[in-house]
């Protein structure tokens, strides 16, 4: 009897505990925080980190569960700016014209810690340098600061701006009508649109901005967050930083596997694999030079651009020295 009494009593114990242990679980998965994050474009090798930081379990670990969003119809930032979401992923440039209206945004982390995008051409089109740009067909976004940039610097090659010829860049990607010939040249992000190329095996030429004014040399992309949301939610959105930190230097130490786990959330790159292998190690070797620091803005970097803003006037209003970032959330 004592025996039996023994393990009847043994059983319910066991019972009890991985009742009490399924309660725990489903307890931990109820205290974390949902928080919205919105991308800015179709799913590529600029947001592998947040998919390992959510793959490997950091914003568990933060008590956080983030909610990454296809990028929407129209602008990522009007959502951040309306408070729809707290964080999304923009560009330093694109940012100018939204905070000289007063736009309550902050841009927290830089995903990139230079500026990798430049011109792409095919060699045939003998376009080495901006002002071999005159003349030729320009693909463009319409865009006012990205053409007072082309412009600028075919200029101050002693080039003639008003020799450009704009054709509309609107396809998905810059490659293909650049391989079909609607234009001669465009501007384009290497780590995706020139392994692309590289890919195709096409032949081409390409030339970083930074590379012909230092000045051009800004953030793109960075992450963004609603300023109302950093005042009221500070601890939680070092939180939310922290562990895509920590997802993007895994991906600088393992892009292989990064990359797997990117394609693992966008299936439609499953056939790219290749591609999107190689488009994430060369970002492994450019999202930061010092991993520790990744994110973090270089003040004096953040205020060159917007001078030269400034000083051209793009914006109706000029742009304050140390307007639109901060680090004191991802450090």
């Amino acid at each position: 009897m004592k025996k039996i009494l023994t393990s009847v009593f043994a059983f319910i114990l066991a019972i009890s505990l991985t009742a009490c242990s399924t309660v725990n679980k489903n307890a931990e998965k109820k205290e974390l925080k949902k928080v919205d994050f919105v991308l800015d474009w179709a799913i590529n090798t600029n947001h592998t980190g947040l998919y390992v930081a959510k793959e490997k379990g950091y914003f568990a670990e933060e008590g956080i569960d983030l909610d990454i969003k296809p990028a929407p119809e129209d602008s990522t930032s009007d959502l951040i700016i309306n408070n729809k979401a707290p964080f999304g992923i923009y560009y330093q440039d694109s940012m100018a014209n939204k905070l000289s209206k007063g736009a309550g945004i902050t841009a927290v982390a830089a995903i990139i810690e230079h500026n990798t995008s430049g011109i792409i051409s095919l060699k045939k089109n003998n376009i080495k340098e901006p002002k071999d740009l005159e003349g030729k067909k320009y693909g463009t976004w319409n865009d006012p600061v990205e053409l007072a940039m082309v412009k600028s610097l075919i200029q101050k090659q002693g080039g003639d701006a008003n020799k450009l010829n704009l054709a509309p860049n609107t396809d998905t990607n810059s490659v293909t009508p650049l391989e079909n010939g609607l234009f001669d040249a465009a501007w384009i992000y290497y780590a995706w649109d020139g392994k692309l190329a590289e890919s195709m095996k096409l032949d081409i030429n390409y030339f970083y901005l930074k590379d012909f004014n230092k000045d051009l040399d800004y953030y793109s992309p960075v992450i963004i967050a609603n300023n109302d949301y950093l005042k009221e939610n500070k601890e939680e959105a070092k939180k939310v930083l922290k562990a895509i930190k920590k997802g993007y230097v895994y991906a600088m130490e393992h892009p292989e596997e990064a990359a797997e786990i990117l394609i693992k959330n966008a299936p439609e790159l499953k056939d790219k694999k290749d591609f999107v292998v190689e488009s994430q190690k060369y970002l492994s070797k450019q999202y930061a030079s010092n991993k520790d620091h990744w994110g973090e803005f270089d003040a004096n970097r953040w205020n060159a651009f917007y001078r030269w803003i400034n000083e051209n006037k793009i914006t109706k209003q000029p742009l304050a020295e140390n307007t639109g970032f901060s680090n004191d959330y991802i450090k």
